[in-house]
């Protein structure tokens, strides 16, 4: 690299402290390298061997990146990471790192850090010394104990404490509606990654998976305005989480719409979550294949409620959160009608007829290897004609989505085309959903809603069609999740 080429912190790519992170590129990995160093250090004494590698690793981006940006900048903001004024894009799978981040800098009240010049072995021991290894969580005596040890590093105070706008209070909201959804889906991907989880760490996902949904529960009770946009996140590579997490949220949203309490929205959701973890153990090949199954397949899959209610049955403690978790395992294909599998006379539990409608709606809408994705009010339609599915409930899934249900692309009488991004409600709201226009670039220009009109009573914009967004190479969930501000 030539002297005027000069590497930004763009180029940085680093390989982060921990052997289950490889190489990370650009200002993520300022993010990694100080994970993996504070994690490591809150487990291991300073001698240990393991800080061998992320103090090896921090010394290697102080020496980079200083030099070149003058001086390393890591903040948090309103549950979001910046790197020198640079907004961390994250994905689903630094949501649960991020989290860990922001719980250590509240606990100690940090807002962040700077470091100014490069740092060796022995200056990043001294920083640990004094902010790691000690019981002190005041800042102030956290930040005279840095300076004492002169060394080029400064503890920030927390930004954004002043009174917030309500746009801004708007975004912060979503953000962490994004933000718990994600830790779900990097939780349950943990819990079903091997067929032989210890019991101890099951038993700690478990708790503390149950404690996502019941933040969810808390999101939609606040503000079921924001709560349903990540249902329309769909991921075709990690179906099996996306799906658990996205089926959780419709069947909160439309359980709060029936009234249910918040004790009977967490365990509905628990249920939902795991209403399919037992087809973790169908092959990979039955999962993907393109061609209709045969016998012997569908035979198989056929088999997951039952798989599923026997992963149930392995936890510790019994109770009625367990139990309704059960049902629903077991019945989530089983429609009012009597038709569906395992057979069984009674007819499906409250509980289940939710998760069903939930389940299958988000499987219509989501590509799969033997079919593409229905379009979000096409997917509706479909269910609104199918008799199998409890009638009064599928009023009610269709007055919480909306006849445009987020994600759904459509083209005004203008010609302007948008994806929804709130479109349940009653009334008005119904069929006048909230858009954000699409430029002919594909980016978000801005934001409509549909139900405002003018002096004489007329609504100002309407809608003429919906549109396939493959034709326009337009995805929804990404334009929903990027105005959240987060990554793909």
């Amino acid at each position: 690299m030539t002297e005027t080429q000069k590497m930004n912190i763009d180029d940085l790519s680093l390989h982060a402290g921990g052997d289950d992170i490889a190489a990370v590129k650009g200002p993520n990995a300022v993010m990694h390298t100080w994970f993996q160093l504070f994690r490591t250090a809150m487990i291991h004494a300073i001698d240990n061997q393991a800080l061998q590698k992320p103090i090896a690793s921090m010394v290697e981006m102080t020496e980079t990146l200083v030099p070149r940006e003058g001086r390393v900048s890591f903040q948090a903001k309103d549950k979001s990471l910046f790197v020198n004024g640079t907004k961390l894009r994250l994905s689903t799978d630094e949501y649960e790192l991020a989290r860990e981040i922001f719980e250590f800098f509240e606990e100690r009240g940090i807002g962040g850090f700077s470091i100014d010049g490069g740092m060796d072995a022995a200056a990043v021991r001294a920083l640990l010394s004094a902010l790691i290894y000690t019981n002190e969580r005041e800042f102030g005596k956290l930040e005279a104990a840095v300076k004492a040890a002169g060394i080029p590093f400064r503890l920030n105070k927390p930004m954004g404490t002043g009174k917030k706008s309500k746009a801004e209070i708007t975004l912060e909201r979503r953000s962490y509606t994004f933000f718990t959804y994600s830790k779900l889906i990097v939780l349950y991907r943990s819990l079903v990654a091997s067929a032989t989880v210890p019991n101890a760490q099951r038993t700690f996902l478990m708790k503390k998976i149950a404690r996502t949904v019941q933040a969810l529960v808390d999101i939609c009770l606040e503000d079921d305005h924001t709560f349903l946009t990540v249902s329309a996140v769909k991921s075709g590579e990690a179906y099996a989480a996306h799906h658990a997490a996205n089926v959780a949220i419709l069947a909160i949203a439309l359980g709060e719409k029936l009234g249910l309490s918040k004790v009977e929205l967490a365990d509905l959701a628990m249920g939902a979550v795991f209403h399919d973890v037992g087809l973790q153990n169908c092959p990979a090949d039955v999962m993907l294949k393109s061609n209709p199954l045969s016998p012997d397949d569908r035979a198989l899959v056929e088999q997951h409620p039952m798989r599923s209610v026997e992963y149930l049955l392995q936890q510790k403690v019994f109770n009625k959160s367990l139990l309704s978790q059960i049902v629903v395992a077991f019945e989530h294909h089983r429609y009012s009608d009597g038709s569906g599998y395992p057979a069984a006379s009674r007819k499906p539990d409250i509980f289940s007829r939710i998760v069903t409608i939930s389940d299958v709606y988000d499987a219509l809408t989501t590509q799969r290897p033997w079919r593409n994705a229905f379009m979000p009010d096409e997917a509706l339609g479909m269910m609104t004609r199918d008799k199998r599915f409890d009638p009064a409930l599928m009023k009610v899934f269709v007055n919480t989505l909306g006849l445009y249900p987020i994600g759904t692309v459509v083209r005004l009488h203008s010609g302007e085309i948008g994806v929804v991004i709130y479109g349940g409600g009653e009334g008005e709201r119904l069929n006048h959903p909230i858009i954000t226009l699409i430029g002919s670039d594909g980016s978000a220009t801005g934001t409509l809603d549909l139900a405002e009109q003018t002096a004489d009573g007329r609504y100002r914009w309407s809608i003429a069609m919906t549109e396939d967004p493959a034709k326009y190479g337009i995805q929804p969930s990404g334009i929903i999740a990027a105005s959240a501000g987060v990554g793909d």
